[in-house]
């Protein structure tokens, strides 16, 4: 119970000390937690120093307990994870190798390295997810970033030489609702753009995407589209144990369309929990909770950080070559290593990506000062050239 607790009460440093003069409770969790490898490295937070001479015996016996290490930090230098701690002492507790890690990290910060790459660095060996950095970096540095912000809808626009034949398809056999002229809905808050060929989108443009709608109802929609004499590139083949099912269809521009269903999984833990109550949305052959659009990479790694660092937006599956980001409530982005994946990366490609936001406003200067690359009227070339528009909350455009 006290492990919880302190696991959900963040980084102590910044927090009111305890009327218990040494700490000591604090001070066991923190050794427990390295002791499990819960956490790599943990601070104690800052006490005077006449209040570490006075605990220092007690606290290694404690750490002994634990089979944990202790270091006496006199000159905790300021980072934009942490605020300076002054003239006070920390207590690091760690394990092997981890406090040569943190000595190497304190000789950096006296650098002229970036200091957000210092405050990130810092904030991995504290154990801390991304976006409890990108939270730490919010809250002391003013840092900003799209998922901030609140994703409303995630469109996805692609491109067809017939472009009544899309429509047709999406409606007619797919039973998806058209909320405007060019656009259709895949889940709550996740959409399809549907456009005409252009010079920017010529028709043998390379598509480097796929769509995966999510469904309980795999053995309907299968039968439906086979019905339809919808071409099926990957049957349905259903596998006790794996970590999902489903069969891939070819809509009538050429996309790959990946009928798909998740289950309980090392891999999807998270996932299944987050997919469990999102609302259903009615189509000819059952209902749609979620849309995932693929996009192909040569650097998964790369765009992992792109992702996470810039963007803000939380992983949610970890397939090992596929990483999945939930960036709205039923809007996922899934990056995958073309080696692996269905689809080539390609420099050009047939796929544009949108999110719209209440505040657009407040993404102008976010993106000036945070993002690195060129950002103009909402719109941005991102890492291996696919493109991202920001919008309003007012509709697709």
């Amino acid at each position: 119970m006290k492990y919880l607790l302190f696991l959900l009460t963040g980084f102590v440093m910044i927090s009111c000390a305890p009327r218990d003069p040494y700490h000591l409770e604090a001070f066991e969790v923190f050794c427990e937690m390295v002791a499990s490898d819960a956490k790599p490295i943990a601070f104690h937070y800052p006490m005077d120093a006449a209040d570490v001479d006075a605990a220092w015996n007690r606290f290694n016996e404690i750490a002994e307990d634990y089979e944990v290490l202790l270091y006496r930090e006199d000159d905790f230098p300021g980072s934009m994870l942490f605020p300076d701690t002054g003239e006070k002492s920390i207590i690091l507790i760690y394990r092997d190798d981890r406090l040569e890690q943190y000595l190497q990290w304190k000789a950096d910060a006296k650098s002229d390295e970036a200091r957000e790459a210092l405050a990130r660095r810092l904030g991995r060996l504290m154990g801390y997810s991304p976006q409890g950095i990108n939270s730490l970096l919010h809250k002391n540095a003013n840092y900003q970033n799209l998922a901030l912000n609140v994703v409303e809808r995630q469109v996805t626009h692609l491109y067809y030489e017939d472009l009544q034949e899309a429509f047709s398809f999406y409606k007619d056999v797919l039973g998806m609702q058209m909320v405007d002229s060019t656009t259709v809905q895949v889940s709550a808050d996740a959409f399809l753009a549907l456009h005409p060929v252009s010079d920017e989108h010529p028709a043998d443009q390379p598509k480097s995407t796929a769509i995966a709608f999510l469904t309980d109802q795999l053995p309907e929609w299968y039968a439906h589209l086979q019905q339809k004499d919808v071409p099926i590139k990957y049957t349905y083949k259903p596998k006790d144990g794996g970590p999902h099912d489903g069969f891939v269809a070819i809509d009538p521009g050429g996309y790959l369309l990946e009928f798909e269903q998740f289950k309980q999984h090392p891999e999807n833990e998270l996932f299944m929990a987050v997919l469990s109550d999102l609302p259903r949305i009615k189509a000819s052959a059952g209902a749609f909770y979620g849309s995932i659009t693929w996009t192909y990479h040569r650097d998964v790694l790369g765009m992992q950080r792109f992702y996470e660092e810039v963007l803000g937006f939380r992983l949610v599956a970890d397939q090992g070559w596929t990483k999945i980001y939930q960036t709205s409530e039923t809007g996922f982005i899934g990056l995958v290593d073309e080696r692996r994946g269905m689809e080539d990366y390609a420099d050009e490609k047939a796929v544009e990506i949108q999110w719209n936001i209440r505040e657009l406003e407040r993404i102008d200067a976010y993106a000036q000062h945070w993002m690195g690359f060129q950002y103009t009227a909402g719109s941005f070339t991102g890492p291996e050239r696919y493109r991202y528009h920001i919008n309003s909350d007012g509709g697709s455009d």
